[in-house]
């Protein structure tokens, strides 16, 4: 197994983990905050990305805030959200240097495949990378995660990893990870974990690479992304929410 992996399982119990603060429905399961917490330690991580700010925020800052030169960046299309994550953070005395950006959900292309993404401007996680591990937990609901991926891969340091939760749904985050497969092959190695909360999809970065992104399904991904961007616009009562 891989030793980072095989230190994080063994050290995840040891994690401290406060009830009081875990704010319970909708964030990540206690045992994949633990897993998440360790395997920050066990890789040295220094510099970490996510999508979907939450508990996960304040469970990986506390692991970091020790380390010169550590950053994260905390990225969800939920101002409320958002607000929340921030607050609890800061009411926590931690301090690690966490930025909160709040970035709305647009349509955008990846090749054939038209997917939500967060509307961040161009070339900005790459100007504040490399990262050396980056969560995908986010968006929510069934808006597809498949985007965070082919987002943040260029800003990873080849030897960091990404982690996906939620990874044992099979029609959804299973499929963004056959995607994913099928765009990079080679340059990352994914390891899926089915036994600690929901799933994690843990994947190792390998080497810099120009995604082919599949065609295989993507008439179905881009219909399901106009759907749910239409279904932002109602809820929004058709002006969106500006970052």
């Amino acid at each position: 197994m891989n030793p980072y992996i095989a230190e994080a399982l063994a050290a995840m119990d040891k994690v401290p983990f406060s009830r009081y603060e875990y704010p319970g429905s909708g964030s990540l399961e206690p045992a994949s905050c633990r897993f998440l917490a360790a395997f920050v330690s066990a890789l040295g991580a220094r510099r970490i990305i996510e999508f979907g700010s939450g508990f996960s925020t304040l469970m990986m800052a506390r692991q970091i805030a020790g380390l010169e030169d550590n950053y994260l960046l905390s990225i969800g299309d939920s101002p409320l959200f958002s607000a929340q994550a921030k607050e609890a953070f800061e009411n926590s005395g931690c301090q690690a240097k966490v930025e909160f950006r709040v970035a709305p959900l647009r349509p955008r292309f990846y090749g054939p495949r038209l997917l939500l993404s967060y509307n961040l401007p161009k070339g900005l996680l790459e100007a504040l990378g490399p990262f050396d591990l980056a969560l995908i937990d986010a968006p929510k609901h069934d808006y597809c995660r498949e985007s965070g991926l082919y987002d943040v891969f260029n800003a990873m340091a080849p030897g960091g990893y990404i982690v996906m939760d939620d990874a044992n749904r099979e029609n959804m985050e299973k499929g963004y990870g056959r995607a994913w497969h099928s765009a990079y092959g080679g340059a990352m190695d994914p390891i899926l974990l089915e036994g600690i909360g929901n799933g994690l999809n843990v994947i190792e970065k390998i080497s810099d690479a120009k995604p082919g992104y599949p065609f295989k399904g993507a008439v179905s991904v881009s219909l399901k992304a106009l759907g749910n961007f239409g279904g932002l616009l109602l809820n929004s009562g058709g002006e969106l929410p500006k970052e």
